[in-house]
């Protein structure tokens, strides 16, 4: 008899963590893919069917009864083509840590083809069938948009142009954490970082759409910030949200809502 369990799927660019493992109260599943050479055949070998694929390869005998995504960074490519694929209806819960880009149209805004898997997977959990989690530092890329500008875009495609929370967020405390960059072209001088506490810069919740934005600490390279999304922000995501909806809701149960008020 196969193995019914919720399955969390994540790419070795920014993985589940084992600390946060022990949250999730229903039998789950962690799977960690190797990434891929190039994140545009992420699927590859996959199709048409990559949810399918995966479990059948990294979890044989088990059968999901609730799927999620999870990306960081350049994984988040990984997230958006999971969603875009035939799989994508069986996609529960999408979490996406600092990765959403997007390349610019004439009048430099997010590109809206680029977009439109993001914003189609939003409406749904903006209407709570679906959970969606966003995070963003405040890095600003050269010559694409910048997960701060895809954050919004996704947020006032949504018809909201205010700051938000409705119902209201979780604690989003976060343990004080150090992010040491080592020197390089790229990266700048040998520096660690400090953060007390999240920087936070918005904070925005339509039922199952979360969106956390962070000031950068490490000015003017965001290096660090960037690092921090993955060692505080993906953890606060899959605790505070994924881990909560899923211990609190029943798999089994038809119409449960995306969030327990």
């Amino acid at each position: 008899m196969a193995e019914r369990a919720d399955v969390i799927i994540a790419w070795s660019h920014g993985g589940i963590p084992k600390s946060v493992q022990p949250e999730f109260q229903r039998p789950t599943r962690f799977i960690t893919v190797p990434s891929p050479e190039k994140w545009s055949q992420t699927l590859a070998g996959l199709l048409p069917s990559p949810i399918r694929g995966i479990v059948a390869k990294y979890a044989p005998g088990v059968e999901p009864l609730r799927v999620a995504v999870l990306g960081f960074s350049a994984s988040c490519s990984g997230v958006v083509q999971m969603l875009a694929s035939s799989d994508g209806g069986r996609i529960d819960s999408a979490l996406a840590i600092d990765g959403i880009h997007a390349g610019y149209d004439a009048q430099k805004k997010p590109n809206a083809a680029s977009m439109k898997t993001w914003v189609e997977f939003a409406k749904l959990a903006f209407l709570n069938e679906r959970l969606f989690v966003i995070t963003h530092s405040s890095v600003v890329p050269p010559n694409y948009a910048s997960t701060t500008e895809t954050a919004n875009y996704i947020w006032n495609a949504l018809g909201e142009s205010s700051d938000f929370a409705d119902p209201p967020l979780p604690d989003l405390s976060v343990a004080p954490t150090s992010v040491h960059v080592a020197a390089g072209p790229a990266t700048g001088p040998d520096r660690t970082v400090q953060y007390p506490a999240p920087p936070w810069k918005t904070q925005r919740r339509r039922g199952g759409l979360v969106i956390l934005g962070c000031n950068n600490n490490d000015v003017p390279r965001g290096t660090a910030d960037h690092i921090y999304q993955a060692k505080a922000m993906l953890s606060l995501a899959l605790t505070r949200f994924l881990a909560a909806r899923w211990n609190n809701m029943d798999p089994n149960a038809p119409g449960a809502s995306c969030y327990v008020g």
